[in-house]
């Protein structure tokens, strides 16, 4: 049987997928184009409205995009070039570059091409209608076949996403995003990193340390437009108030070529009512046999609370063992069961 953080992970992607469905109902309801925006569908995710925030503003300031026009006007001279002004000045040509320098000028040639690419992304779209399991385990230590431009643009345009391999350290899900530039063309594709937490409680901390493993993994495959290293905690009590949270700046940094980082915590009322159901997989009756199974440990439960608190028998064990029941609304549990 599905264990119930695998279950977490199933009802995560299941989450992703119904944001954007929600979103081409808004705005293609013929559903003739599959690809969201991303902005819109990171205010989804965080249960917002995506009429309530304006679009991020991707342009660059007109003085840096004149200075890149000027940068791009003044591109190194290739091999060629450099022969024919050397032979103009007169003699023999005595700058014939080395192999090594060749080498240099190819890599720096590249790094300006990948610098003039990025510059050009503005708008970022998110494309997925259905997820997959890759039990493929080439990915396991190094995540750069998961950065490969063919390969992100084959699940890209197939719209789906996938779980990874059983057991795979760091990750859960894998998505493809595209980047497109100002007038709708494809520049390149970013991978979406996905690790999800099935947690009752995940702290802000311990979401920074994840946060942290993830980018580091990615930062290690060298994507070449940047990735979205993506934490997500689905089924805590609380909502937590991240620094890293998800937001519409993820797509500037994204934009910009980097690898961002960032926490969604899916809301306990969610509009789809996934959370509910997640909370929902232990019943009220396989709850309370869970507890009474492991009534040898609730006495320690017991006196501890006494302890603090001081209270009467009745009031810390009830207080003691409501604190050990997965639900916040267990008021119900009868006082004689409590005196084992």
């Amino acid at each position: 049987t599905m264990e119930k953080g695998d279950f977490g992970e199933v009802l995560v992607a299941f989450y992703f997928l119904l944001c954007a469905d929600e979103i081409r109902g808004k705005e293609n309801k013929e559903y003739s184009k599959f690809s969201v925006p991303m902005e819109k569908w990171i205010d989804s995710l965080n249960g917002v409205d995506d009429d309530e925030d304006g679009d991020v503003n991707m342009d660059t300031n007109p003085d840096e995009e004149m200075a890149h026009d000027e940068g791009t006007a003044t591109v190194p001279m290739d091999v060629d070039d450099s022969k024919r002004q050397s032979t103009k000045r007169g003699g023999e040509d005595k700058t014939k570059p080395t192999a090594g320098v060749e080498t240099r000028g190819a890599r720096k040639a590249a790094r300006m091409n990948e610098e003039r690419k990025r510059s050009d992304v503005k708008n970022i779209d998110f494309n997925a209608i259905q997820i997959c399991r890759n039990h493929l385990r080439g990915y396991a230590s190094d995540w750069t076949s998961l950065c490969d431009q063919t390969f992100l643009r084959n699940i890209f345009d197939a719209g789906v996403g996938f779980y990874v391999f059983a057991g795979c350290a760091t990750i859960d899900c894998v998505f493809s995003l595209v980047a497109k530039d100002a007038g709708g063309a494809v520049v390149g594709y970013i991978p979406l990193f996905v690790s999800v937490k099935s947690h009752d409680d995940f702290t802000e901390a311990a979401a920074v340390i994840e946060c942290h493993q993830l980018k580091r993994k990615a930062e290690e495959a060298e994507p070449e437009f940047g990735a979205l290293c993506l934490l997500v905690i689905f089924g805590a009590e609380r909502e937590g108030s991240d620094t890293k949270r998800l937001d519409r700046s993820c797509v500037e940094k994204l934009c910009q070529g980097h690898c961002a980082e960032a926490v969604l915590r899916i809301p306990r009322n969610d509009q789809f009512g996934l959370s509910h159901v997640f909370a929902s997989m232990t019943s009220d009756r396989d709850e309370m046999t869970e507890i009474l199974a492991s009534h040898c440990f609730v006495g320690y439960e017991n006196a501890k609370v006494g302890v603090e608190s001081g209270n009467p028998e009745k009031e810390y064990a009830s207080k003691s063992l409501r604190k050990s029941c997965r639900k916040t609304t267990q008021e119900d549990i009868p006082l004689d069961m409590l005196t084992l």
